[in-house]
């Protein structure tokens, strides 16, 4: 990491300019033929995502009874050329699991309570005190002369309750990049959060917006590594995470769900634990033994699981 971080400082003389822009994030298109989010009803197991809007198109993904598909729309004019345009009316054009394809629509039925929250990201270089604004500080890393910067605000926009969350790397106390990841605000509860992750030779930094996804940030060059979508894991609110030293691998629990989840450091899902108990609820910090993960909860409960999220035991802990 300390050979990293000399070549890093090196480069720097090299970096110009520094260019604000908008990091890549779906654009949705609300026109006429928009419809929002959709649940799957009407059918015994689940339905078919396909290619194309016809039936004997190529199935992309099989969608569960009672599922959510994402921006819905009957805007399918790309097939007008189809042979079988009288199939094409019967399609809705959707995304699940990061897949865009067709689904019969008499399987779907509107949900706009499951409609995704705007979220928007911005990357620019920022001072120190720009990072921190009128905000509070969340995060703040230093590792020889690399130092990881970010805060946290609410504000309004159009009449709209919006957070931020301010990040930036510096060099020598030169800030060298930058990135704002915004959403409407939907509870008292914050919907971002900024920490480092990765490994002790190869650090990494963490944006999680609870309406978007986990989005883990080079720290070099400030550049989106890998994004880990809602729709893919949910994690709630990611009340409480920590990160293995040497392996890299995000354990993360929100305070409503889900159980403790295992992240690798290239933005994979390892394991999803289940712990089966009501009574459980509120954790409070997860902490990594040589031999169990032990996770502590407001309710009175220590639980331990195996480190492929079996769960060994739950412990009542309250005196």
């Amino acid at each position: 990491m300390k050979k990293k971080l000399i070549l890093f400082g090196i480069v720097l003389f090299c970096l110009f300019c520094f260019i604000s822009s908008s990091a890549e994030r779906k654009t949705v298109v609300k026109d006429e033929f928009y419809i929002g989010a959709m649940r799957v009803v009407k059918c015994e197991e689940y339905v078919s995502l396909r290619e194309g809007p016809y039936k004997t198109s190529k199935q992309l993904d099989m969608v569960p009874l009672d599922d959510i598909v994402y921006y819905c729309s009957y805007n399918v004019k790309k097939y007008d050329y189809s042979p079988y345009k009288a199939q094409i009316p019967k399609f809705i054009h959707c995304e699940y699991n990061g897949q865009e394809g067709y689904i019969l629509k008499k399987y779907l039925e509107p949900a706009p309570d499951c409609e995704p929250i705007e979220t928007k990201a911005e990357t620019v270089l920022m001072s120190h005190d720009e990072i921190v604004g009128g905000g509070e500080i969340v995060l703040e890393w230093k590792e020889f002369n690399v130092s990881v910067l970010a805060a946290y605000e609410r504000n309004t926009e159009e009449d709209k309750p919006w957070e931020h969350l301010r990040i930036g790397c510096f060099i020598d106390d030169e800030p060298t990049w930058g990135y704002i990841e915004s959403v409407e605000q939907t509870s008292q509860n914050s919907n971002l959060k900024a920490f480092m992750g990765g490994t002790e030779d190869e650090p990494q930094v963490y944006v999680y917006d609870a309406e978007y996804g986990l989005i883990m940030l080079d720290l070099m060059d400030g550049e989106e590594g890998w994004t880990l979508t809602k729709a893919a894991c949910n994690l709630g609110d990611a009340a409480v995470y920590t990160v293995g030293a040497n392996t890299g691998i995000l354990y993360v629990t929100g305070s409503d769900g889900p159980d403790p989840v295992a992240i690798s450091a290239e933005g994979s899902v390892l394991w999803k634990s289940e712990i089966d108990d009501p009574d459980v609820y509120g954790p409070i910090a997860i902490k990594l033994n040589p031999n169990d993960i032990e996770v502590t909860y407001e309710s009175g409960q220590t639980v331990k699981l195996e480190y492929d999220g079996e769960v060994i035991s739950i412990l009542d802990t309250e005196s």
